[in-house]
């Protein structure tokens, strides 16, 4: 015959018994909520994530990228070389839009018709950048840069804050346009 449990038994199981229940309504309440976020994320890789907002949300590779295209485009501007001006507009136009292109090579083609120094030689140096605003196909990055250029008439010392636009082409950031700003 077996004997009938007793009051400390009794509490233990009951105790048992009670965490085993609270555990897996833990886990069911855990579990609901992963699936719910697995079914509303379920195409996450091809919906655009956004900010509270509505705004995309653009990855920090993106900021880096548009930023490092500014910058190079203000030292290849800076970077003009009186020696081979075709091999200068061939190395800025490698980071212009098709617009900007066409009035860059324009722009530089009536400078050199004032005749070009063949000693001329310019060399320039980021001194700070930043994105100003970005979405996912344009950009306005704000670049601090020096530059210095050295003549036969002597070398002249720039100190140049340009606002570059960018655009987003086949995937690659190019320079749509430039301004100074004070």
């Amino acid at each position: 015959m077996e004997e009938a449990p007793t009051g400390t038994s009794r509490r233990s199981s009951t105790l048992t018994a009670g965490v085993v229940a609270a555990l897996l309504l833990a886990l069911g309440v855990a579990l609901s909520i992963m699936w719910g976020v697995r079914d509303a994320g379920d195409d996450l890789t091809s919906k655009a994530l956004t900010t509270n907002n509505g705004d995309p949300l653009i990855s920090d590779t993106q900021r880096h990228e548009a930023v490092a295209v500014a910058e190079q485009f203000c030292l290849r501007m800076d970077g003009v070389d009186g020696s081979d001006p075709d091999g200068y507009v061939k190395k800025v136009s490698e980071l212009l839009t098709t617009k900007q292109k066409t009035k860059f090579t324009q722009e530089f083609a009536d400078f050199q018709k004032l005749g070009v120094d063949k000693k001329l030689k310019g060399t320039g140096t980021i001194l700070a950048s930043g994105v100003s605003d970005i979405d996912p196909d344009s950009a306005t990055v704000l670049v601090a840069h020096d530059s210095s250029v050295v003549a036969e008439t002597g070398t002249t010392q720039r100190h140049y804050r340009w606002s570059v636009s960018l655009r987003k082409v086949d995937g690659h950031w190019l320079v749509d346009d430039f301004t100074q700003v004070s």
